[in-house]
């Protein structure tokens, strides 16, 4: 059962990183870098953000495609949830980075400015976060969370699967964060040694990360089994990490909210995985009992 499961995750890998890590090659290295040379800024920016959104429909892809031929896992049923449910995330999300933003704030006064919240294109990033961004979260929802741990949880347990699913969630996430560090490392003649330790520790990061950002995310699976309410939860927290300065009045970002912010994901993220332990510590007790 362990080897049919993790050959079916690592083929559901496959056609995951296949898919994106193409659309996000396609547009991080030659889309973006040549457009940024022939339009405003603000108008690279918005292609990025859509583009980044169509990438994201891989895991989507790869788990109907996992479902519909190697049938590995049934397909589970649309599930809304409780709308209370996507008021108090919302409301969490917010309320939590305000408090970041007004922390970095406090320790840089000189860097409290409100922006203009009238600029076409911040509305359109926000906007379309809105709204596409949770279509894109249920995108990477459905094959972390919908396919992965149904797949994986029964014979690795909950944490188990939240574990795996959270290292092939940070590997996916490699080009986005890579990228960017080599087209830099690449103007400053870094040396090859150099570039891939920035590699290694890119994707060491974002493995660590991603399994406790899918801890969270996993937690919230395992109590409701909703897709669309996983997907907001996702949209919600991209929402605030990258629309955060319109979101909370204008206030600019300093190195103290960013690491507020980042310590609290993180933090609830732990506090995930610690109940995903105490449930199977008390299912297996209740076995032997």
């Amino acid at each position: 059962m362990k080897s049919r499961a993790l050959a079916h995750a690592l083929l559901f890998a496959l056609l995951a990183l296949a898919y994106s890590w193409a659309i996000f090659l396609a547009f991080d290295v030659w889309l973006i870098p040549t457009l940024a040379n022939q339009i405003d800024a603000s108008l690279v920016a918005v292609v990025g953000m859509f583009g980044h959104f169509l990438g994201m429909a891989g895991p989507a892809l790869a788990a109907l495609i996992m479902w519909r031929y190697p049938a590995s896992t049934l397909r589970p049923a649309w599930n809304w949830s409780r709308a209370r449910y996507y008021l108090g995330i919302a409301a969490a999300v917010l309320v939590w980075r305000g408090v970041a933003l007004a922390a970095g704030a406090l320790e840089t006064s000189n860097e409290l400015a409100l922006r203009n919240p009238f600029e076409s294109y911040l509305w359109l990033l926000l906007v379309g976060g809105l709204t596409f961004g949770w279509v894109a979260g249920m995108g990477e929802e459905l094959g972390w969370c919908a396919y992965l741990l149904p797949l994986l949880a029964p014979t690795f347990r909950k944490i188990g699967a939240v574990t795996l699913s959270g290292i092939v969630r940070g590997l996916w996430h490699l080009p986005v964060v890579i990228v960017p560090l080599i087209l830099v490392a690449s103007q400053d003649k870094a040396s090859q040694q150099a570039l891939g330790v920035t590699v290694l520790t890119a994707a060491l990061a974002l493995v660590v990360s991603n399994i406790l950002f899918g801890a969270a995310m996993g937690w919230l699976w395992f109590k409701t089994e909703s897709i669309p309410l996983v997907g907001w939860a996702h949209q919600w927290f991209d929402v605030a990490r990258d629309f955060g300065l319109l979101l909370a009045a204008g206030t600019a970002s300093s190195d103290a909210a960013m690491l507020l912010w980042s310590v609290g994901i993180h933090l609830l993220g732990l506090g995930a995985l610690g109940w995903l332990a105490r449930q199977e510590f008390r299912k297996q007790k209740e076995i032997r009992l």
